[in-house]
């Protein structure tokens, strides 16, 4: 597992344009509120639960004229 050194090497290498995309994750991961809405992990949780049969592959091949 990397070290807090380590990480600072991999921030060096970052070109330029990724700066603002790194700094925003590691403010993600130093938050302590939740940024997901409780709706959403709801809904989450019921596809969980209740997972879809799906399509079977010559069906899909048929509705493409395949």
């Amino acid at each position: 597992m990397p070290d807090k050194h380590e990480l600072h090497d991999l921030i060096e290498q970052l070109p330029e344009c990724e700066i603002p995309a790194a700094a925003r994750y590691l403010e993600f991961l130093l938050s302590r509120e939740a940024h997901v809405d409780p709706e959403l992990l709801a809904r989450i949780d019921s596809a969980r639960a209740n997972p879809s049969p799906g399509i079977p592959h010559r069906d899909l091949l048929r509705e493409f004229g395949l």
